[in-house]
């Protein structure tokens, strides 16, 4: 079983392996491999068919709106980003039921078995045909549509929070303090993200062959099996995770903090306010108006909620990047349907709308090593510290930047002819059907008689280009700063926080489209988004120069706190091969 708070669980000190003096001169990417947890690979398989099921889903889940339920393109994009907004909401759920009473291991068991089964369902939902006549599709279909959306929203958010987490209490509870630890986390969140990515270029290749060639319901069954797998997987390394029981509910505890600060104090001579008590009782102007709370609250709760507000005010402009960059799966694959997928240098082949969106994480998996193992390198060596900060400003303008070339874009195919458009031209040749053409390649042959005015879907490559070296600037650093600003107790709450700035950002999507609906163009509507993205940067500016990195007094008092709690269940022949490795 997972190590947790048991008669069977180690001392702490036991398992952590002291490498923290390594030189750092001496390392190497592969070297650095070996010295990772053996409960890793379990926690980086398991993400990669996870994330698999969820991207292969969401691939094709625009089109199946459109197209098997019959919903407007507003309205599909409307309930595409509702769907994906309860995903990226649902983490504090999964981040309550881990800290508060289940624990990581458990709560992200017990979900992905709930998530599973809503693939399932979504599966079953797409096999009844839409009404031949009416093209709408039956009630069985929109009601197994919404109860499978439900079941995958609860599932894949309240594990989200939980998975990278996890992943990280490996190494943070596993190895000593020091460079070497510091090291191995960031390798490790630039490795979980790459499998996230490698997990959904596959799938978004395959599930939009799957729904062209075979049906919707082949193309939602593949992600429900990776599922299956991603289970699996993640119970087969039960034996050796790190597992840190849950440590009491977050909300009471904030709740508290926030009340005492601001209740009044009786004094004799009347009543005085939290800015006139210092953390002694004592009148004078407190440091913190939150100090005013150790009269009743502990120290270290106080400083946990003063850096959960910290993290949280500086997060504020965060779900503008989400607003953008989540369109790709919808705006972007229906201005795709408007454009010439034939390629003829590229083998005579046609790239399906919802095919463009395999770029994102093929490209992922080349800007990750990049400018993990050389961009930032080089710009450090020569004095420009890429500081957690930075790149997030970064990331946010690189998004409003391809938010602004896809505006241009849809201005050059508003002026074009559509009849070149996959759909278009399939219909203009006579006796031509979907299910005739060539299946033998990665992508569909393209007719012959294609007509040449329409713009290609080429075009999109440098908006895609742009909004990919974003995610990965902006997304891989938000992991990474929002796991190492927190406090030891609440890990999975502030990733569940940063989790929830994505669905924030769908919720601003689905209030903008439904208020403009049709009154601005498509391409005016993505320079108001890019517009919207830039407003967020200056303000992550003004915020980012006010935000003070965690720097917590009593962290090491947690710390020691935490090694009682936490049960590991490491082998000491592990231990003992990488004391070897380390020279220790």
């Amino acid at each position: 079983m997972v190590s947790s708070i048991s008669l069977r669980a180690k001392p702490h000190h036991e398992a952590l392996l002291d490498i923290s003096e390594e030189p750092p001169q001496s390392s190497s990417v592969f070297r650095d491999l070996r010295l990772f947890p053996p409960s890793i690979k379990f926690i980086i398989w398991n993400e990669f068919c996870e994330r698999f099921s969820f991207y292969g889903l969401k691939a094709i889940l625009a089109l199946f709106l459109s197209d098997r339920l019959g919903l407007s393109q507003v309205r599909s994009t409307q309930m595409f980003h509702l769907f994906t907004m309860a995903c990226y909401a649902s983490p504090m759920l999964g981040a309550v039921i881990s800290d508060s009473f289940l624990g990581k291991f458990r709560t992200i068991l017990y979900l992905s078995l709930l998530y599973a089964v809503g693939n399932w369902v979504m599966s079953m939902a797409a096999i009844p045909d839409p009404n031949p006549v009416t093209h709408k599709a039956s009630s069985y279909s929109m009601w197994s549509t919404a109860m499978g959306f439900f079941f995958i929203a609860i599932g894949t958010g309240g594990i989200k929070p939980c998975v990278s987490a996890f992943g990280g209490d490996q190494i943070e509870f596993s190895i000593l303090d020091g460079q070497t630890k510091e090291r191995l986390q960031r390798i490790f969140f630039s490795a979980f993200y790459f499998a996230i990515n490698v997990g959904a270029f596959l799938s978004m290749l395959l599930t939009p062959l799957l729904r062209a060639n075979v049906s919707y319901a082949a193309a939602f069954g593949i992600p429900a099996l990776l599922m299956g797998f991603a289970i699996i997987i993640f119970w087969s390394g039960r034996g050796d995770y790190v597992d840190r029981r849950a440590v009491g509910c977050f909300f009471s505890s904030f709740i508290k903090v926030i009340i005492s600060a601001a209740r009044p104090r009786k004094k004799e001579s009347g009543y005085v306010t939290c800015e006139q008590v210092n953390c002694t009782g004592a009148s004078s102007s407190a440091a913190h108006w939150l100090d005013a709370a150790k009269l009743s609250c502990s120290a270290e709760e106080v400083e946990d909620v003063k850096t959960i507000i910290r993290i949280c005010v500086f997060l504020i402009p965060a779900p503008l990047f989400w607003c953008l960059y989540n369109q790709k799966a919808s705006t972007w694959v229906f201005q795709a349907k408007q454009m010439n997928g034939h390629v003829s240098w590229l083998g005579n082949v046609v790239i399906r709308p919802d095919q463009m969106q395999a770029l994102d994480p093929l490209l992922v998996l080349i800007f990750i090593p990049v400018l993990d193992q050389v961009i930032y390198p080089f710009l450090e060596k020569h004095g420009v510290a890429m500081k957690a900060i930075r790149r997030l400003l970064l990331g946010m303008l690189l998004c409003s930047v391809a938010f602004f070339t896809s505006g241009l874009l849809q201005l050059a195919i508003d002026k074009r002819i559509t009849s070149g458009s996959i759909a278009s031209y399939i219909n203009t040749v006579s006796g031509s059907k979907p299910e005739n053409k060539d299946h033998m390649g990665l992508f569909n042959l393209a007719y012959p008689n294609e007509k040449e005015e329409q713009i290609s879907i080429l075009w999109q490559v440098p908006q895609y280009v742009l909004l990919t070296a974003a995610e990965v600037i902006f997304s891989v650093t938000g992991l990474e700063f929002s796991y190492s600003q927190a406090p030891v107790s609440m890990k999975s709450v502030v990733q569940a926080i940063w989790h929830l700035t994505s669905a924030e950002g769908d919720l601003i999507t689905i209030l903008v489209v439904g208020i403009i609906g049709n009154q601005l163009s498509t391409a005016n509507r993505s320079f108001l988004f890019a517009a919207g993205g830039i407003v967020g940067l200056v303000f992550m500016i003004w915020l980012g120069a006010c935000f003070k990195d965690a720097d917590n007094p009593i962290v090491e008092k947690d710390r020691g706190a935490v090694n009682s709690e936490v049960g590991v269940q490491h082998h000491v022949k592990w231990g003992s091969k990488l004391a070897c490795r380390t020279g220790q």
